[in-house]
């Protein structure tokens, strides 16, 4: 990999690196209150390098979740939920109603490899695989367990990172034997293009290497990772890769760390909510305003959505729904004209919401502030991983009663599926992508499922001009280009 434009948080982390080999000494009090931080400070760099002990190692953990926070400097470039909210704009199921940022996204406008959005997710990832790849060199196998559970971490960023890329960047169903994209080594020495089935390799050896580290280990909050978070990965790996009775193991393991709700209207903005299995706390100190992921999708915000940028949902999949399920009111039952406050107590709307905008994610308070958590992943998706799992083994009964036991809270009117087969599974599927809406999931499981791109389906929410695209599940603009950077500075790549 190429090393890339270095921005003050970066320095500072890699100045916590060059250090670390001094802190491995007695460290027994060391406040943690730079998670309250957008960045490691100098304050904090100061205390790091005068404590001593696993201090250095607990504060790059907390800075590589920082960054999977926060991400680059740049509108639409605030981690990993800004990548979630592009994918699902490249989906059949969220559009945007006019040109603006994420535009490009919902145009499949950015594949080429001179897109400053292209560029960005490559550099978020390589960057934070390199972070990993930094903490993974740095402790020996050998170490104390206090240090290996960081290790075990850093394998999971490093696995969440090449499994985000091998998807963006390749087909998904591409031959084990196509050439993806670089595995980076740790040095900056541009690397040639591994093969799809080596990504995968490692994805899953560290995935395997993250969740038995972690196994016994108590996570103080959700914001940390621990082996229900390397489960829920693991369940995503291996449903993408159609190893059914693994995707069963691992999605029942995650689920279980968290529960059901029956509150649907509470915004997914609070890391405290049942459902929520791994995220974000966003605080005053760490919003970034309008560069975030509320801004741009929760409509009673003064910020990008509510302004007129509406996100809506497909109008076919919306109007399928059954009229009691509560997952309605996710979304604009009617056209409200401006000046209506839709949620009490929030934000005086003083544009209009388009029927099918999504009321999903809201952020609290209002207005010019979005102080809500990130969820980064919930339970409910891993009931309906587990049930398509179980669909797809022929353990119809079983998958039944998984999906029984989701809809049933959301919709009282539910009653167990008589489906069987693909008919089951199509169910399961539809329910994923209503339940999932807005999650981060469904361009993923396109690609997954061989689907391609069909805006032309008689849809009639707001869809942007240039946007009502069709394209075929194997086309080249379904994957993004390796961008222009990478390609100047690493001449081996081909």
């Amino acid at each position: 990999m190429n090393k890339y434009r270095i921005s003050k948080k970066q320095a500072l982390i890699t100045l916590v690196f060059v250090f670390i080999v001094n802190l491995f000494v007695s460290c027994d009090n060391f406040e943690r209150d730079f998670q309250d931080e957008r960045f490691l400070s100098e304050e904090h760099f100061t205390e790091i390098n005068n404590s001593g002990g696993t201090t250095g190692i607990v504060a790059l953990d907390g800075a590589s979740l920082s960054y999977f926070r926060d991400g680059e400097d740049g509108e639409i470039e605030f981690g990993i939920k800004s990548i979630d909210l592009g994918m699902d704009l490249r989906s059949n199921d969220m559009d945007m109603s006019r040109s603006t940022w994420y535009g490009a996204y919902h145009r499949y406008d950015n594949t080429v490899l001179t897109s400053g959005n292209n560029d960005f997710m490559w550099e978020f990832f390589y960057k934070a695989i390199n972070n990993a790849n930094q903490v993974i060199s740095l402790i020996s196998d050998e170490a104390p367990e206090e240090l290996l559970v960081y290790k075990s971490k850093s394998y999971a960023y490093r696995a969440i990172s090449y499994f985000y890329l091998i998807r963006i960047y390749q087909h998904t169903r591409a031959d084990d034997s196509t050439p993806a994209i670089p595995i980076d080594f740790g040095d900056f020495v541009g690397e040639s293009k591994a093969t799809v089935g080596e990504v995968k390799k490692l994805i899953f050896d560290d995935l395997t290497a993250a969740y038995e580290g972690l196994k016994n280990y108590t996570r103080a909050t959700k914001e940390e990772v621990d082996a229900n978070v390397v489960a829920a990965y693991l369940a995503r790996y291996h449903l993408t890769y159609e190893n059914w009775s693994e995707a069963e193991k691992y999605a029942d393991i995650a689920m279980k760390a968290g529960s059901i709700s029956a509150d649907v209207a509470h915004g997914f903005d609070e890391l405290s909510l049942s459902e929520a299995i791994w995220g974000a706390v966003v605080t005053p100190n760490t919003s970034e305003v309008y560069q975030s992921f509320f801004s741009h999708i929760s409509q009673i915000n003064d910020g990008y959505s509510g302004w007129n940028h509406f996100k809506t949902a497909n109008s076919n999949l919306v109007d399928a729904l059954p009229a009691s399920d509560l997952r309605h009111s996710w979304f604009a039952d009617q056209e409200y004209p401006p000046g209506v406050v839709i949620v009490p107590g929030t934000w005086p709307h003083y544009n209009r919401t388009p029927k099918y905008t999504s009321l999903k994610f809201i952020a609290q308070p209002g207005p010019g502030q979005f102080i809500g958590d990130y969820i980064y992943l919930r339970n409910t998706e891993f009931i309906l991983t587990k049930a398509e799992a179980l669909a797809r083994q022929n353990k119809t009964a079983e998958a039944q009663k998984t999906l029984f036991d989701l809809n049933s809270v959301r919709d009282s009117n539910y009653t167990l599926s008589t489906n069987t087969g693909q008919a089951l599974i199509d169910e399961i599927l539809f329910y994923r992508r209503i339940e999932l809406w807005g999650d981060g999931v469904a361009s993923f499981d396109m690609a997954r499922l061989g689907l391609g791109l069909n805006r032309k389906d008689g849809r009639v929410n707001l869809v942007q001009p240039g946007a009502d695209l069709v394209i075929p599940p194997l086309d080249t603009k379904m994957i993004y280009e390796i961008p222009q950077r990478e390609v100047d500075a690493n001449p081996n790549i081909n």
